[in-house]
């Protein structure tokens, strides 16, 4: 059984990479411009949010913060992140912005953009916690074999996003001006819509 948690899982988690929700084009978008490497960092991001919410999901919300509105700051937070890349993305000219030089800032500036869009992304809480009550309230998985799931998944996640990025960089020597400024519209669009979605869904 826990094979095929860890089989179920590992599917899981490639699949939910291709939801093209706003952390997916913000992975091909950075692969593109910047490289593969720091898609790479964006997918790092992405992945240890993950990790975060499931170890939530599995072992109680008590590790979640308990302030007050809590569920509104991270709404806010995440919509505004989602509005600055957006805006960003739709009025950015050909030159690029200068991005942090050192090692460890480069580091930092792209592993927290992808830990933040999908921490701060409300939805994403949803489908983990719903994802962890489906497997123990349904399928009466046992708690080894959901951590084994969530792992797998988490391998899953990794691989697929590197791969995106791989892909995408890929891509770029195919690319024409005209065709990466459209790109960056419709990343940008999608950030500003993601952002308002999020904002509809916390308060109406």
């Amino acid at each position: 059984m826990i094979l095929s948690a860890i089989g179920y899982g590992f599917i899981y988690g490639f699949v939910l990479c291709f939801t093209f929700g706003p952390a997916f084009f913000r992975l091909i978008q950075t692969s593109i411009d910047n490289g593969f490497k720091r898609g790479v960092l964006i997918a790092a991001g992405v992945t240890v949010a993950d990790a975060i919410l499931m170890f939530s999901a599995v072992f109680g919300t008590s590790y979640l913060p308990t302030f007050q509105y809590f569920d509104t700051t991270v709404a806010l937070l995440g919509a505004l992140i989602l509005f600055i890349l957006g805006f960003n993305s739709l009025f950015k000219q050909q030159t690029q912005l200068v991005y942090p030089v050192t090692k460890f800032g480069s580091f930092l500036y792209y592993f927290t953009s992808g830990l933040l869009l999908n921490l701060l992304n409300p939805s994403n809480y949803i489908a983990v916690f719903a994802t962890s009550t489906y497997l123990s309230g349904v399928e009466g998985f046992s708690l080894e074999q959901i951590i084994a799931f969530f792992i797998a998944s988490l391998f899953a996640t990794m691989l697929a996003e590197s791969l995106i990025a791989f892909y995408a960089q890929k891509m770029k020597r195919l690319l024409t001006a005209k065709i990466m400024r459209r790109i960056n519209q419709l990343a940008g669009s999608i950030f500003i819509i993601s952002g308002l979605l999020i904002i509809w869904k916390q308060f109406f």
